[in-house]
């Protein structure tokens, strides 16, 4: 049978577990046979439904859970590509036949995926296989940024860059691809190279953003655009949502200021003054076991302050130890890529700013020269841009997938996304 391979990829620190809402969503609508196949919030999606031949084959990539998403974004591709490659060699066991391929990517996992669909293309895979969807949610296309005034920006950095390994490294453009003088970002940006090209090959790239709330991908790099528009608005807009999709933005409108605030009941404004939800399970426990927690909070936050970076560093020389192994049992897998891609010569040329300036010339609340040239080539791709307004929240990062709804019950919130995604999937 003709299959449609789609591939969903986690983020980091990441399990498939974090992927188990969307898959659930997406398996509803496209991957069951029978008559109780989910219909789409949109009736004039069902027609592609009721056409498809082709049976769609969900793949959650296992190889890069946990602390392996430390070694690089390079790696983390190259293991998913083989995964990808194992599970084709076993359906053609059974006589099926991979025909069309899409790929999901969350957060890091996003970038992972661009670069699998780049070793895929240099392997012609896609000579003769169909590429439908590239799809990413809550991916730093153009790294991590420093935001202005935020103090969890400048610990991210400081502590990113330093113990989350390689990809610490990839993502805060401290590193340097394939002995070049250029950032792996940089070079997954260029659109004369194959990482622009194997993107540019798919029929739909639809980007999933958090318009408000990210804490890890912010806005700039979340929808790879020059500047934010959202950036301290939230009580200062008017957003009307996609129906049946909601937090899905249809478009948003400034308030009217002229009219003034809207006065508010005692009830309204005493429940404005409520902090916002943990979106953590501790405080939220029945009485009792809620104040044995809070108690015990002092005792609890001392350890992990001792912990965390011990975990931290673990975790990064762990990680160092595999790559180094795995480079010293064979070619460099950068090397490797680097020679099948054909385009060292061109990648090591300089563009006019050293590796120091683009690391370090980034003034707060800007972005390089390089960072908007980037941007610039990315949005040259056929993309769909897609924002979500999930407020109020801390953070929103994990709700655009409902990462752990069944443990924290706010993360469902973001099911509309999850819906929009796959009722919008091209089979």
């Amino acid at each position: 049978m003709d299959v449609h391979l789609h591939v969903l990829l986690h983020g980091l620190w990441g399990t498939t577990k974090h992927l188990e809402s969307a898959s659930r969503v997406f398996s509803a609508r496209h991957c069951r046979t029978d008559s109780k196949q989910q219909a789409p919030s949109d009736p004039e999606l069902a027609i592609a439904t009721e056409s498809n031949q082709v049976r769609i084959q969900l793949l959650s990539i296992e190889a890069n859970q946990g602390s392996k998403t430390y070694d690089g974004i390079d790696w983390s591709a190259e293991r998913a590509v083989e995964e990808i490659r194992e599970s084709i060699r076993e359906m053609s066991s059974k006589g099926d036949r991979v025909v069309k391929f899409s790929i999901t990517g969350y957060s890091l996992g996003g970038l992972c995926a661009r670069y699998v669909v780049a070793i895929l293309y240099a392997q012609h895979f896609f000579d003769s296989v169909q590429p439908v969807n590239f799809v990413t949610f809550a991916t730093p296309h153009i790294g991590i940024p420093r935001i202005e005034g935020s103090l969890f920006s400048r610990i991210s950095r400081y502590v990113g860059s330093r113990m989350l390994g390689s990809t610490g490294k990839q993502l805060y453009w401290l590193d340097r691809w394939a002995g070049t003088t250029r950032p792996l970002l940089e070079i997954m940006a260029d659109k004369d190279l194959v990482f622009w090209k194997a993107l540019d090959a798919f029929d739909n790239i639809d980007i999933y953003a958090n318009a408000i709330h990210d804490r890890m991908v912010p806005y700039l790099t979340g929808a790879f655009e020059l500047s934010d528009p959202f950036k301290g608005q939230e009580d200062n807009l008017d957003i009307k949502f996609i129906p049946g999709y909601q937090p899905m933005m249809e478009s948003w409108t400034p308030k009217d200021q002229s009219e003034g605030k809207t006065k508010r009941s005692l009830p309204e404004r005493w429940e404005a003054l409520k902090p916002l939800p943990l979106m953590g399970p501790f405080i939220q426990w029945d009485f009792p076991y809620n104040l044995i927690i809070i108690a015990l909070m002092p005792i609890i936050l001392a350890i992990l302050v001792v912990l965390v970076p011990i975990i931290f560093v673990l975790n990064t020389r762990s990680s160092e130890q595999r790559v180094s192994i795995l480079e010293k049992a064979s070619a460099s897998a950068q090397e490797r890529l680097a020679q099948m891609f054909a385009t060292l010569d061109y990648v090591g040329q300089d563009t006019g700013t050293t590796l120091e300036q683009k690391s370090q010339g980034v003034s707060e609340g800007s972005l390089s020269e390089v960072q908007r040239k980037m941007i610039a080539n990315l949005n040259k791709l056929s993309v769909r841009k897609h924002l979500t307004w999930i407020h109020p929240v801390r953070n929103s990062h994990a709700i655009i997938i409902c990462r752990e709804e069944k443990q924290y019950a706010g993360h469902g919130l973001g099911e509309g996304v999850l819906r929009h995604w796959a009722d919008h999937f091209v089979s």
